[in-house]
C-alpha cells in the first residue's frame, strides 16, 4: 500500500460521475482511520491543493520551449505568472519558500527563472539563436521521448560507438 498525492485524489474524484458520461458518480476511500479527516478534508475542498511544479520546472519550461511559448527570461516569467504553481505561491508562501519575505516574491520568481534557463544551458539542452531560447538535439529528444533530464544526463556521457556492455554497466 502507498499513500497517494493529494492531486491524484482529487483527480480520480473528478473521474466520477461526468456529466457527459454519468447522471451519478460515486467515489470510496480506503484509508486508515488516522488518516480520514485528511481525505474527508480533500473531498470537501477545506484543504488546499499545491502545485509541485517547482519541483519538475527544468522538464516543464524545456516543453514550453519547444511549443515555442518561452523563447526568453521574459516569457518564462510570464508563462509562470499563469501557472496554477504562481497561484498557490502567493496563497501560500511558506509551503514553496523558506527565506524569502513574501513581498519579494517576483524577485525569488525571477531568480528560480534566470537559474532554470542557466541550467538548462549548461545541461546542453538549449542554446541561444538570433536572441531565442531554442532546444538543442538533446533539448528535444527530451521532449519527444518524456525523458527526464537525469536520464539524458547520463545518455550525454555515453561515448560515441559504445558499446552495449560500456552502455549499461558503469
Amino acid at each position: 500500500m502507498a499513500e497517494l498525492e493529494d492531486s491524484a485524489i482529487v483527480q480520480m474524484i473528478g473521474r466520477a460521475g461526468r456529466p457527459q458520461f454519468d447522471d451519478s458518480g460515486v467515489a470510496v476511500i480506503l484509508t486508515r482511520s488516522d488518516k480520514q479527516q485528511k481525505y474527508e478534508h480533500i473531498v470537501t475542498g477545506l484543504q488546499p491543493l499545491e502545485s509541485r511544479l517547482h519541483l519538475h520546472v527544468l522538464q516543464h519550461i524545456n516543453s514550453e520551449i519547444s511549443l515555442g511559448m518561452i523563447h526568453d527570461l521574459s516569457s518564462v516569467i510570464d508563462w509562470l505568472r499563469r501557472t496554477f504553481f504562481y497561484i498557490r505561491l502567493h496563497s501560500n508562501p511558506t509551503h514553496y519558500t523558506r527565506c524569502v519575505a513574501t513581498n519579494d516574491l517576483d524577485a525569488w520568481l525571477k531568480q528560480i527563472c534566470v537559474q532554470a534557463l542557466s541550467a538548462l544551458k549548461a545541461k546542453g539542452l538549449t542554446e541561444e539563436r538570433e536572441r531565442k531560447l531554442h532546444l538543442t538535439f538533446y533539448g528535444e529528444m527530451a521532449v519527444k521521448y518524456w525523458l527526464r533530464l537525469g536520464t539524458v544526463s547520463t545518455i550525454q556521457q555515453v561515448k560515441q560507438a559504445a558499446t552495449l556492455k560500456e552502455m549499461v554497466l558503469p
